[in-house]
């Protein structure tokens, strides 16, 4: 399967992404003046374009279905190989994981003003406050890498 799809993988996808576009196309011109004889709260509740946004939404749930189960079917196939992978994904989680334990929700000032707009629970808060603090972690550490391998590659 795996030969199969590297082989002619690019192709179908392509092919296929072709045929829905004309498809689509067909359809929208065949029914075009019929869309523009509406009124504009009628084109509003008009399906001419669902088909369309339904293809567009099916191929990237096939994509993403794709990409999951070809990585897991890697990471199976490939273990030792997967854990470069593997460990930077889990150190960032770690991250996540302590970032969210010891956030705590804003007390006062304008954080707890927002919180308190947005009617964020204490664990909304924590998981925000998480996300924020594991951003800010990978840039810094994206920024200091850079700054490193640039300095080295000069030296080289």
């Amino acid at each position: 399967m795996y030969q199969l799809l590297n082989k002619y993988g690019q192709a179908a996808a392509f092919g296929l992404g072709v045929l829905i576009t004309v498809i689509f196309f067909l359809q929208i011109t065949s029914g075009i003046e019929t869309f523009e004889g509406l009124g504009k709260e009628e084109q509003l509740q008009s399906g001419i374009f669902s088909s369309g946004l339904y293809a567009a939404i099916g191929l990237s749930i096939l994509c993403i279905a794709a990409i999951i189960l070809f990585g897991i079917y890697y990471i199976a196939s490939n273990p030792k190989s997967s854990l470069k992978g593997i460990l930077p994904f889990l150190a960032i989680v770690v991250v996540f994981i302590i970032s969210y334990a010891t956030a705590a929700p804003a007390a006062e000032g304008p954080m707890a003003a927002l919180a308190e707009r947005f009617e964020l629970t204490d664990g909304q808060e924590n998981f925000i406050t998480a996300g924020l603090t594991t951003t800010g972690i990978l840039f810094l550490i994206a920024t200091v890498s850079f700054v490193f391998f640039e300095i080295r590659n000069f030296f080289k």
